[in-house]
């Protein structure tokens, strides 16, 4: 009996590193034709789900597979990171051992582009910016103080009616003011239309939060710069001839993302 659980035992293992083997193989190929048809400047980093690989190589259909992909140029911007989100792909499995994989059909892809900070600091001509969301209560504290500050140092309580939180971020940037280098908050409403993001400041104030007599020094001046946190990006069109149709603010940065369905990884690159 202790012969049988052993030899079982070493069977199981050798089967669960073959399929490991297999799926690293796999993996590769993907990403290395994947590579090549969307002209990315390095491999991405594919990974196929689902547990045991084998049964799902061997019926050509994957229904779990992530793209990541780093470091991408498109259009305006030049240091995006994409994901995308793979169901119902099929391949066949002697495509994979070949290394003749010409095309990768997939039944729906989900991809999400994330703008680096750094990026949208360059289109915004800032020496830097910091991305955050806005809540409910930060809006509700800001629109008090502009109603108790005929200054307009905190902002204007009527630029920030009727701002959604969900739709919004705050932008915090170094700029100079009166001969000084400040950290200033801007809040910033953002939509996406045409497949274009449009971000437009509606408040801005020194990051300290200060209405006093710093705020009141540099209101006027600060509130003669709001204009310039107000711009259009264009990420461009996403692969997989995926047109962006949600934006949101998630983790410092700006995430726009799409679904397409019926789609050859590698006659879409778009």
């Amino acid at each position: 009996m202790r012969t049988f659980v052993i030899t079982l035992v070493v069977l199981l293992a050798l089967v669960v590193g073959a399929d490991f083997a297999v799926r690293a193989v796999a993996e590769d190929r993907v990403a290395t034709q994947l590579q090549s048809s969307l002209k990315l400047p390095a491999k991405p980093s594919v990974d196929i789900g689902g547990f045991p690989f084998l049964t799902q190589a061997l019926a050509g259909r994957y229904d779990d597979v992530e793209l990541t992909a780093e470091h991408i140029p498109y259009n305006q911007l030049r240091d995006i990171t994409l994901t995308a989100q793979l169901s119902g792909v099929s391949l066949p499995v002697q495509d994979l051992l070949d290394g003749r994989v010409t095309s990768i059909p997939a039944d729906t892809v989900v991809a999400s582009a994330r703008i680096d900070p750094v990026d949208l600091a360059r289109v915004l001509n800032v020496s830097d910016v910091t991305v955050a969301p806005v809540t409910q209560d930060e809006l509700d504290r800001l629109r008090a103080a502009a109603e108790a500050d005929g200054s307009g140092a905190s902002g204007n309580a009527r630029a920030l009616a009727g701002i959604d939180p969900a739709q919004s971020v705050q932008l915090t940037s170094t700029t100079a003011v009166a001969g000084q280098q400040l950290r200033v908050a801007v809040i910033a409403s953002f939509r996406l239309s045409g497949g274009q993001i449009t971000l437009s400041a509606r408040d801005i104030r020194v990051d300290t939060g200060d209405s006093g007599a710093l705020g009141r020094l540099v209101g006027s001046a600060l509130r003669s710069r709001l204009s310039g946190f107000s711009a259009r990006v264009d990420p461009g069109q996403l692969p997989f001839s995926i047109t962006a149709t949600d934006l949101r603010a998630e983790d410092g940065e700006l995430v726009v993302s799409g679904t397409a369905r019926d789609v050859d990884l590698l006659s879409g690159g778009g």
